[in-house]
């Protein structure tokens, strides 16, 4: 069984103020210590945008205070969790990154006044990230189309700019008009291994052979009842709206 002794740490009967004041300051020297550490690091980490670290730490830190929140208010409308949104890239600002919300929180040391309120996303790549690794695709890939993938991240809640709508390729086709902030996905996008997950499922069109882009002007045969983009049959805008198209293979 482990003994306990006393020393010099601990107040004895007798002992003077003075003996009382340095073992309070032998105590709290190094809670107060520990605390600028966790300040120091926290500032480091959010230097480096490693947000995810900081949820880490701020998970298993009693100095910190993390809240968790359903809901946010982003440029007057309401976001929750589960939907949507557009996030600034400040690496090219005409092409909005695409995030669903996974985890809105907000992060404090108990000791300051400052805030960290960050959102955890899963992010969908753009058609300008595909073609970096497949511009054989680039032809059949629209320009509001999104690829659902498993990455995920923590951002901060500020480069949020507001809620945006993800629908499938028939929703997006049978819309009388497309909004912007309205994408359509069909396919997931595998960054580790930098392909597509379902590409051989999808119906190929034209003589081309692609997939089909709802951006490209199609022409349908009247006879065989298939689709062809109009550049690649040799055609131009317009010419066979008043009259039957056969096609090459049909004639």
């Amino acid at each position: 069984m482990a003994e306990f002794k006393e020393d010099k740490f601990f107040n004895k009967p007798g002992d003077s103020d003075d003996s009382v004041n340095k073992l309070k300051k032998k105590i709290s020297k190094p809670k107060q210590q520990n605390l600028i550490s966790t300040s120091q690091k926290i500032k480091e980490m959010f230097k480096k945008q490693q947000f995810k670290d900081i949820v880490n730490w701020a998970e298993k830190d009693t100095t910190i205070t993390l809240h968790e929140y359903d809901e946010m208010k982003v440029n007057s409308q309401m976001l929750k969790l589960g939907q949507y949104a557009l996030i600034k890239n400040a690496k090219n600002p005409s092409e909005d990154y695409v995030g669903k919300i996974q985890r809105i929180i907000t992060i404090k040391e108990n000791k300051s006044t400052k805030l960290i309120c960050l959102c955890e996303v899963n992010w969908f790549y753009r058609k300008s990230e595909i073609i970096k690794f497949k511009p054989q695709a680039k032809p059949w890939i629209s320009n509001n189309e999104v690829f659902s993938t498993n990455c995920t991240d923590y951002i901060l809640a500020s480069t949020i700019l507001s809620p945006c709508r993800i629908v499938t390729l028939e929703e997006y086709e049978t819309s009388s008009q497309v909004d912007k902030g309205v994408f359509f996905t069909r396919l997931e996008w595998l960054p580790t291994k930098k392909k597509f997950d379902g590409l051989s499922k999808l119906q190929n069109h034209c003589t081309c052979k692609q997939p089909q882009n709802p951006d490209q002007i199609y022409i349908q045969c009247d006879k065989c009842q298939k689709w062809y983009h109009i550049t690649c049959v040799g055609l131009k805008k317009g010419e066979y709206e008043q009259k039957e198209y056969i096609c090459g293979c049909c004639r």
